[in-house]
């Protein structure tokens, strides 16, 4: 049998379009595992931003509860803070009242020389009630009459006096 050169010729298309449908073939199949490939990563990146995510609210949800937190402790700090100023007021009420009794004890005692005083300060003393400078500032005449608060401001006065020089 004779195979005519024009069948010949449609033997050599034919098989180039084989190998053409090959490579192609191979490359869709290259292409179908690039896919898979890619599908399988969005995949996990998918559940990884899910992760994510839910970590996120987690985070948003303690964020929450420690901004409540803290606004309930600014709230108390606030309250401390106004009763620590309350409380400073009335510690100088009473130093001011203390200091006032003192410089009267300390006037009849020293220069009234009224020994009622002198009985009732020495009282006073055994019974706790003055300690040893509330004592002495009552019963000596070379003792001034200060609140405590007023000997360090003094001190510090003539510290930062000294320093200057």
């Amino acid at each position: 049998m004779l195979i005519s050169n024009e069948d010949v010729q449609k033997i050599k298309n034919y098989t180039e379009d084989v190998k053409d449908i090959t490579k192609t073939v191979r490359s869709v199949n290259d292409l179908n595992m690039a896919i898979k490939d890619f599908e399988h990563s969005a995949f996990e990146i998918e559940k990884e931003n899910r992760s994510l995510k839910y970590e996120i609210e987690l985070k948003d949800n303690e964020i929450g509860s420690l901004k409540k937190e803290l606004s309930t402790k600014d709230k108390i700090i606030g309250r401390l803070q106004a009763e620590k100023e309350k409380l400073k007021q009335e510690l100088q009420k009473f130093k001011g009242f203390w200091h006032s009794i003192m410089s009267h004890f300390h006037k009849r005692i020293c220069y009234d020389k009224d020994n009622n005083y002198k009985i009732v300060s020495d009282d006073l003393y055994k019974n706790g009630i003055f300690d040893n400078n509330d004592n002495e500032i009552a019963n000596n005449i070379a003792r001034r009459v200060t609140i405590p608060d007023e000997n360090k401001e003094s001190k510090n006065k003539k510290k930062n006096n000294d320093t200057r020089f």
